[in-house]
């Protein structure tokens, strides 16, 4: 059987972030517990996020540069499983 893909959004789905202050976003506790519970059961986890595009003129490259150290850490440190993030959507 093909495992499925989850995609999910990252601010205000995963965590709560308040207007672009993405050091200070909070985790939501029971939606990475259920995500963690999908990763576990076979799903194909993908994050999406558009963080610090608008600072960079939609300019991917430049957001993900931006934006990757913090996110990453953020999210090992509210220990989400995931399989994959994409930057600059």
């Amino acid at each position: 059987m093909k495992k499925k893909t989850l995609c999910f959004d990252l601010d205000n789905v995963i965590c709560t972030t308040k207007k672009n202050f993405y050091k200070s976003s909070k985790p939501k506790k029971k939606v990475i517990k259920y995500i963690n519970y999908l990763y576990d059961k076979g799903f194909i986890i993908k994050i999406y996020t558009a963080r610090f595009m608008g600072r960079n003129n939609d300019n991917g490259i430049k957001a993900k540069h931006a934006a990757q150290k913090i996110t990453i850490n953020q999210l090992k440190k509210w220990n989400l499983k995931y399989h994959k993030i994409f930057f600059g959507k």
